[in-house]
């Protein structure tokens, strides 16, 4: 006995065209893990649509939570960077 999906099965091309943006996205931006998403819902799309949306959203959640915390991680840098080229900077700005 096969269980119906709880929704309407998704579109089929708007399906497609995430899944691709989240691979070349995904490879450019975010790392492997949300392009390796992307892909497995472009091979899940004719077998499984409903499987294909879920691996997609979760490849975009995944995609946003590395791309915020390469934010963080980069203001943090810099927050040090600054940090640090002030306290070096301190003596010659007292005159000291």
């Amino acid at each position: 006995m096969t269980s119906q999906p709880a929704g309407p099965l998704p579109d089929r091309s708007s399906l497609q065209t995430s899944a691709i943006i989240l691979i070349v996205v995904g490879l450019l931006c975010g790392g492997m893990i949300p392009a390796i998403f992307g892909i497995i819902a472009l091979v899940q799309m004719d077998s499984d649509p409903t499987t294909a949306q879920k691996m997609n959203k979760v490849g975009w959640i995944i995609f946003w939570v590395m791309l915020a915390l390469m934010v963080l991680i980069a203001v943090g840098a810099l927050l040090v960077n600054l940090l640090v080229i002030g306290v070096v900077s301190l003596p010659v700005i007292m005159g000291g």
